[in-house]
């Protein structure tokens, strides 16, 4: 008798849209927040909204939906979690499994990681995100905490010292990076610089407002939006964060930045940049 072949399981990873904040003022020409719905299977979309980064949740989550609902969405679930205990509700689990988008709104990084990292919710979304084609969207708040490294407390007038710097960990649906949010419009560039001297093996991503990067996990992402996103190899060749205080300025020598607006790319992988249409770029120096 021939040996049953072992059923291979097959893995459809789904997509990040990290949004730098203050998206789409004009409601009458919005771009970003319909590429989402679009992701997310457009006039099929089942999309949840999680409000929990925010002071007013409620708020929150019927604003995005009323916007949500008018980019033809076909449904929009209100996450309503505000305490941890919300993320086990029977009904949200069963969205979870059922939605095609999530998002997460504006607020607070460390009210959505304190609320919501490692409840039922947080491994649904995870798991659908690498395996099963789920849309993952936020903003501001919402996109710092996608990242396995996220700020929550920073000066951005301050220099390049670790007392100018509060972190924790993210989310982590996307590793081994730092996303820092309405960049140029708050000169953010000390803080990623700050983060990379003691985190050399990351990329830090600075994305500026109205602006948003579209991320096949692992992959390549490509940038929409009004402005600029800005990507810092932490392959730095020096720093000595080991042997200074909390208050001393921090050495980061050859840390390469790229600035790529709109249909510019980044491959993840390779870390190099792609020119609109996906052509990689040549590295000038070797070693990076």
């Amino acid at each position: 008798m021939a040996a049953k072949k072992k059923k291979v399981e097959v893995h459809h990873p789904g997509v990040l849209l990290i949004i730098g904040g203050a998206e789409d003022p004009d409601e009458d020409n919005m771009k970003i927040l319909p590429r989402f719905v679009q992701l997310a299977g457009g006039k099929r979309a089942r999309i949840i909204v999680c409000g929990s980064p925010s002071e007013n949740p409620k708020d929150k989550e019927r604003k995005y939906e009323r916007l949500f609902e008018k980019l033809g969405a076909a449904s929009v679930f209100e996450a309503g979690i505000i305490e941890r205990h919300d993320a086990e509700k029977p009904e949200l689990l069963a969205a979870a499994k059922r939605a095609t988008g999530v998002f997460f709104t504006g607020g607070d990084q460390l009210r959505l990681t304190s609320t919501v990292a490692g409840t039922p919710f947080d491994d649904i979304v995870r798991e659908r995100l690498w395996r099963d084609r789920l849309v993952v969207g936020g903003t501001s708040a919402g996109a710092a905490a996608m990242s396995s490294t996220m700020v929550i407390r920073g000066n951005s007038d301050g220099t390049v010292r670790r007392a100018d710097l509060s972190l924790a960990p993210g989310l982590g649906l996307w590793r081994d990076v730092f996303i820092d949010t309405h960049f140029a419009q708050r000169g953010r560039v000390s803080r990623i610089l700050t983060v990379l001297a003691q985190n050399p093996d990351i990329l830090g991503v600075g994305i500026d407002e109205n602006t948003a990067i579209e991320l096949e996990p692992g992959e390549r992402f490509t940038v929409m939006g009004e402005g600029a996103v800005f990507v810092f190899d932490g392959r730095v060749t020096h720093s000595n964060a080991a042997d200074t205080s909390d208050h001393d300025v921090l050495a980061v020598t050859d840390s390469l930045i790229h600035v790529l607006p709109a249909e510019y790319g980044f491959d993840v992988r390779e870390k190099r940049p792609l020119l609109p249409g996906g052509r990689a770029l040549i590295a000038r120096m070797q070693g990076h």
